[in-house]
């Protein structure tokens, strides 16, 4: 409790602040995503092609299990971080209470859900009967992960926004250990397949979310524990999936967009094209969670800075920390623009692979260092406890811009010309940010200072 005193997130240096919440955050972030990515390696590597496209149809259940945990964890920690700049505990602690009931609910319905339908999902998903087998191994095993992904999540955010954005880290960093290292023993060593692939997921899911439990209900965050915070408080449960809903908008459209890619991938191209966006959407997932890191990392920043009353600083966290996720985002895009071959060889690419993969891969990425501001002003919004702008550009970057041009593109340029599409969106979502930014600012009262100096001059 002691360290977590010392973080002065109204008076503190901005851009050292921000470096100590996004890094551990973006890593953490990083780590969560390595929990699918070593599948992929791992599988495509030891299983083939076909295996790793039932990976890639599953793509959309692991955006559901994030979308409804995200919902709770970052409305939770958002309500959480208002309350402490308004230094009101007890609303801190209910926000906590409220979130961990919500999350269990979600959770744990999804994986009825999905369970019960397993074959109408993955018809959703696209699955072809080539892949069919692999897919719904993995699918059914990975399915009964659900709760343990939400309160992985829960439990990192609320570590982190205690003050603590390295035991936050090592939260999903235990599970993602694990599943590297049972991804050797169950599909390289055993050749247990993609059944294999999916219990060590699991199984490490498992392993954060105890220990996120222990630092949580073992009195090493902020949060203290009582009954009473577990009763659903009717004005602020309702404002957590609020402030969470751009994250849950945000995964299911891109498990939305998954569906869509995997039919014009299948339709234009085989089983190979829908393997190249497996392997693509790896790589975004190395734009995304450092971004996403950064954002998060930011979040109690701008929430107790905003509930004090202190536009300036939070501005100046935004455009800082816009700087630093566009430098980030560059160095990825660097990477994929120069060694895309080599990156398809980590994923067991073929000549076939490469044919559609290199340009794939160069088509998507082409203008990666843009999408880091753009996923900053979704977060900058929820973290005010403004959901609506988060929303609009999550919406029209994931769904509205890019699905026609998804189904517009392949008609006239071919299979390849489908990895234009993101970049086309992003272009237009980076334009509509701005402009949502810039009215958000004109609304913010002027420092003291310069109001006072405007009164004189008139």
């Amino acid at each position: 409790m002691k360290s977590q005193e010392k973080v002065d997130y109204q008076n503190g240096k901005l851009f050292p602040m921000i470096l100590r919440f996004s890094i551990p955050a973006a890593i953490s972030l990083l780590i969560t995503a390595i929990y699918n990515i070593i599948d992929r390696i791992f599988v495509g590597n030891f299983n083939g092609t076909s295996a790793l496209a039932g990976l890639s149809v599953c793509f959309p259940l692991s955006y559901m299990m994030m979308a409804f945990g995200l919902t709770c964890s970052a409305g939770g920690s958002t309500m959480f971080s208002l309350f402490a700049g308004k230094k009101d505990k007890a609303k801190m602690n209910i926000a906590f209470g409220n979130a961990f009931v919500l999350v269990c609910i979600f959770e744990i319905l999804l994986s009825a859900v999905l369970l019960i339908f397993t074959d109408s999902f993955l018809n959703i998903f696209g699955v072809t009967d080539t892949s069919y087998d692999y897919a719904v191994t993995y699918y059914k095993i990975a399915a009964l992960g659900c709760l343990f992904q939400g309160l992985t999540q829960l439990f990192c955010d609320f570590v982190r926004v205690s003050g603590k954005p390295v035991l936050g880290m090592c939260v999903t960093g235990i599970g993602a250990v694990a599943n590297i290292i049972l991804d050797a023993v169950f599909v390289a060593i055993l050749g247990y397949g993609v059944a294999g692939a999916a219990w060590a997921t699991v199984i490490g899911q498992i392993l954060s979310a105890i220990f996120g439990a222990f630092l949580v209900f073992g009195k090493k965050t902020m949060v203290s524990i009582t009954k009473s915070i577990f009763r659903m408080d009717g004005e602020i449960w309702p404002k957590i999936i609020s402030c969470g809903f751009a994250f849950w908008a945000a995964q299911m459209a891109m498990g939305f967009i998954s569906l869509v890619y995997n039919s014009q991938l299948g339709k234009y191209g085989s089983d190979i094209a829908i393997s190249v966006y497996a392997v693509v959407a790896s790589i975004m997932t190395f734009v995304i969670m450092p971004a996403s890191g950064i954002s998060q990392g930011i979040q109690p920043i701008i929430g107790n800075n905003y509930g004090a009353g202190k536009h300036h600083r939070v501005m100046q966290t935004l455009y800082q920390a816009a700087g630093f996720s566009v430098a980030i985002t560059s160095i990825i895009w660097l990477i994929v623009m120069l060694f895309p071959k080599q990156i398809l060889s980590a994923f067991g690419g073929t000549e076939e692979m490469f044919a559609i993969g290199v340009t794939g891969l160069r088509y998507n990425f082409c203008i990666t260092p843009i999408l880091g501001f753009v996923m900053l002003v979704t977060t900058f919004f929820q973290s005010l406890g403004h959901p609506i702008p988060s929303i609009i550009i999550t919406i029209l970057r994931q769904v509205i811009f890019l699905v026609p041009f998804i189904y517009i593109l392949p008609l006239a340029f071919g299979v390849k010309s489908i990895f234009m599409a993101q970049p086309i969106s992003d272009a237009l979502a980076l334009i509509l940010s701005i402009l949502l930014v810039m009215r958000e600012h004109r609304k913010f009262p002027e420092p003291q200072g310069i109001s006072d100096k405007k009164a004189e001059a008139s």
